[in-house]
């Protein structure tokens, strides 16, 4: 079964003693995972692909500035 992979940057610096950081959603059938504190999107790809070595991706990559534009 494919992972469907979502990598996203979070603006957590706008709060009080925030700071931004790169998510992971994993979702495989009905089951979902959100993992955190990624300090850049590599780590977080490259922590998925080490926990999921077998596994086929389906990724996808949004940076705070482009889900700013597309949502905005």
């Amino acid at each position: 079964m494919t992972l469907e992979i979502e990598i996203y940057e979070m603006n957590y610096a706008c709060s009080p003693g925030g700071v931004d950081c790169w998510e992971a959603t994993i979702r495989k059938g009905y089951d979902s995972n959100c993992i955190s504190d990624f300090k850049t999107a590599g780590d977080a790809l490259n922590y998925i692909i080490d926990k999921y070595p077998n596994e086929v991706l389906e990724l996808n990559v949004t940076t705070h500035q482009a889900y700013e534009k597309v949502y905005s």
